[in-house]
């Protein structure tokens, strides 16, 4: 089992090549885009992509992605609770799933971590992480 705690994760730099990895990758900007990897070595399972804007407290889950073959495993869940775990207090929103049954079924077993309609403050908003199209329509 992975821990998900933020002590416990990694940037790539610090990575080894062996053993299964929590690897950050830090946002370019404040309220940017960072990512969390899971991997090994240099092997790939999945990544989640997330916004934490620290000024308002605001955390937006932009994307998550698990390799086919490594699908059903936890890594899904871990990669969320990384991601959650990261920023415990802040007001997390999600961008909205849509219609893709692998992503309603994921999202069905391990529970939202927020409304599914992106509440991006003017930080994340200038960072350009929620598309606007997504910003400006009710999810229903």
């Amino acid at each position: 089992m992975v821990d998900p705690s933020p002590a416990r994760h990694v940037t790539a730099d610090h990575a080894d090549e062996y053993g299964l990895r929590l690897i950050l990758r830090r946002p370019a900007t404040a309220a940017g885009i960072g990512a969390i990897q899971l991997r090994m070595g240099h092997t790939i399972f999945g990544e989640v992509s997330f916004s934490l804007c620290g000024t308002d407290r605001r955390a937006i889950l932009v994307h998550i992605e698990v390799e086919e073959k490594h699908r059903r495993r936890g890594v899904g869940r871990v990669l969320v609770a990384a991601a959650v775990a990261r920023a415990p207090r802040y007001d997390w929103t999600m961008i909205p799933i849509g219609h893709d049954p692998i992503s309603v079924a994921f999202w069905a077993r391990i529970g939202a971590v927020g409304p599914a309609s992106p509440h991006p403050c003017s930080h994340q908003i200038e960072q350009e992480v929620v598309p606007v199209e997504a910003r400006w329509t009710k999810w229903w």
